[in-house]
């Protein structure tokens, strides 16, 4: 299963998923990167928003950017698991 990654990369897809990579592989990977795009997010809003407000205008969308990347490596991974599942 050689499935390119297209989440953002500088030139085009830089990542591609092992060959050996089943729909469990695919469903650890995706499930790892959620818990970590919602930790990241949670410390946006309410309470733990207010640090997150004080940072730097730079570094707040470093952070943003961080977690756009997760997301659409979500995307790519979930697309990736269709494929699995579909035999592709």
């Amino acid at each position: 299963m050689n499935t390119p990654l297209s989440f953002p990369a500088p030139a085009g897809p830089f990542y591609r998923l092992a060959e050996e990579a089943n729909a469990l592989a695919i469903v650890d990977q995706l499930s790892a990167r959620q818990v970590q795009l919602l930790s990241l997010l949670a410390m946006t809003y309410g309470d733990a928003g207010d640090a997150f407000r004080r940072m730097n205008p730079t570094l707040q969308d470093n952070y943003l950017w961080a977690c756009s990347m997760l997301a659409q490596e979500m995307r790519d991974l979930f697309e990736a698991l269709r494929a699995a599942e579909r035999g592709a």
